[in-house]
């Protein structure tokens, strides 16, 4: 009966052997194991949602009370430019790139902490639970983008041509989120100094990056160091496209490029030398 199954289900046997660095091999285990991201995937999302009254509101309510308060605050008390763009409109268009990196991060950074049992349980690649915990955003980024499509008609906004370069932006900040998930995920396992640190440093994050200002209102001697955040060329990438405002963001979004896989290729260093010693310290 064993033997049945085993030919039934096309099951393999696994030997887990220690490797000092990536191989073709790693590359090949996490295709085979793709059902398993697709699941976490799934659960992830299903379990935000369960139970609540208002379910998929939630994703909407959060960037448009978000913006609405930057509106009133900083578009009508303090009359910061908005480049000539509804504020509204100028404030909810930041938040969508900021709200994947937030949202993925206090979702994603502490996911092998909250795995513990599945981690010494059973085998799968343990890239995979900062990695779903990343793209589990993308069902709120949608309907977000769907909220940013109703503003602007709303406000009789019209697209410019440069949507179609938004696919570009929507893959750099998910490269950039799981990058960082990646590497806190990590750090976080091994010292939880770092998982008390994450919501203070989304706070400071969010007042470093121009959600409710425009880079372009800054002096040219500060911009360079608001650009050397990566969320700024994305957050001006996002603006640029979307609503069509002032020039393609060079210096700013190259830094949010290199930087963001700079951070990849060091995340999963990183990772790949903590995760031998995983099982033990969580």
């Amino acid at each position: 009966m064993q033997i049945f199954f085993i030919i039934l289900f096309k099951m393999k046997h696994i030997t887990i052997q220690p490797r000092t660095e990536w191989t073709k091999q790693d590359l090949l285990e996490m295709v085979e194991f793709r059902w398993v991201l697709f699941m976490l995937m799934l659960r992830d999302i299903k379990l935000r949602y369960k139970q609540t009254a208002l379910g998929i509101l939630w994703v909407v309510m959060q960037p448009f009370l978000t913006a609405l308060l930057f509106t009133y605050i900083f578009g009508k008390w303090l009359h910061l430019s908005s480049d000539g763009v509804p504020y509204m409109l100028f404030a909810f268009c930041g938040l969508i790139p900021w709200l994947v990196f937030s949202q993925a991060a206090q979702r994603a950074s502490t996911s092998l902490l909250n795995e513990t049992q599945l981690i010494q349980k059973i085998y799968f690649p343990r890239l995979f639970l900062p990695i779903s915990g990343t793209l589990g955003v993308v069902f709120d980024h949608i309907f977000t983008l769907i909220s940013m499509g109703i503003l602007m008609a709303i406000y009789l906004y019209a697209p410019s041509w440069k949507l179609l370069f938004f696919p570009i932006g929507t893959l750099i900040i998910f490269i950039f989120s799981a990058a960082f998930n990646i590497l806190l995920s990590a750090l976080s396992a091994h010292y939880r100094d770092f998982k008390h640190l994450l919501p203070f440093l989304l706070q400071l994050w969010m007042y470093a990056s121009p959600l409710a200002y425009s880079i372009s209102g800054i002096s040219m001697k500060w911009q360079l160091v608001f650009s050397l955040n990566p969320l700024t060329g994305i957050i001006e990438f996002f603006r640029w496209c979307i609503l069509g405002v002032g020039l393609f963001p060079w210096l700013s979004f190259s830094i949010a490029v290199g930087v963001s896989f700079l951070l990849l290729l060091v995340s999963l260093v990183v990772f790949r030398k903590f995760e031998w010693t995983l099982s033990d310290v969580i």
